[in-house]
């Protein structure tokens, strides 16, 4: 659903070389299968969902990195509506305004399916009680709006619940799964998570999780449905990118919505 204040310009397209692709992000993504079969009409409207946890949810205090991956579309100038049942940032551990004033004219698009606290499996199964972060579950969400690309930034809550890195790359492949029930040829980005500092224990199994990721990627891409993987853990400090070792700063979340920026870009750039 679009955001009440949302206007979707449509702007001529800039040349491909004014594209800035970060190759390192991009990893065993099968790149000429992607742009042999991705095509976008001049004049369509991208609809990008953006589906994850408190990474993309963010807290009230924060713009989360959905802010400044908004920006930089426009300036890009890609017509493009974010699409999710959310719009609603967390407000249980802080209060205040998200700081995110309105660009070029246009109000901040809020649609997003960012559940704080939430595992892949309850995106899956759903979870009760959601303490507004949300309700329903996957299959219920895309009943509501269309969608052509999904960024997934999931599988940290999981590790912090000891869940195994096998059994978190079976509920991504579950989501992606249910994303080409409802749209057989979705572009999916699926993220490398971010690092997490709660326990080297931790820190050691988000690493592996990683890897899984990465393998998987390369079976689930497809030339109807691609899935590119997106490296988000590296180059990303927990010093200064992350408020308390789990979530982004000013900083984390402009560094994560540029990899997410940079791969869109790579996904629609064929007959654009």
């Amino acid at each position: 659903m679009k955001y009440p204040n949302r206007q979707i310009f449509l702007r001529e397209k800039r040349s491909l070389t004014r594209c800035r692709v970060a190759l390192a992000g991009l990893i065993g993504i099968g790149l000429a299968a992607v742009l042999a079969t991705t095509a976008f009409a001049e004049n369509d409207t991208i609809k990008i969902l953006s589906l994850g946890d408190s990474i993309t949810q963010a807290e009230i205090n924060r713009a989360s990195y959905r802010y400044p991956l908004w920006k930089k579309l426009i300036d890009a100038d890609i017509a493009f509506d974010f699409v999710g049942s959310m719009q609603k940032q967390q407000d249980k551990y802080s209060q205040g305004t998200p700081p995110q004033p309105d660009y070029q004219g246009l109000s901040f698009d809020r649609d997003h399916e960012g559940h704080f606290g939430w595992q892949a499996s309850d995106i899956i199964n759903g979870r009760n009680p959601n303490n507004g972060t949300g309700s329903g579950n996957l299959s219920q969400w895309v009943q509501g709006y269309e969608f052509d690309i999904v960024l997934i930034h999931l599988g940290t809550n999981d590790l912090f619940y000891k869940k195994t890195p096998t059994s978190i790359a079976a509920d991504l492949r579950t989501i992606v799964n249910t994303l080409r029930s409802r749209n057989p040829g979705v572009i999916v980005l699926l993220a490398q998570v971010i690092p997490a500092s709660r326990s080297d224990e931790i820190a050691k199994a988000l690493l592996t999780m990683n890897d899984s990721i990465a393998n998987m990627v390369q079976e689930l891409n497809t030339r109807k449905s691609p899935v590119l993987l997106v490296d988000q853990y590296s180059q990303f400090d927990l010093e200064t990118d992350s408020y308390d070792g789990i979530h982004p700063t000013a900083s984390g979340e402009e560094k994560i919505a540029q990899r997410w920026f940079d791969a869109i870009q790579l996904a629609i750039q064929t007959d654009r």
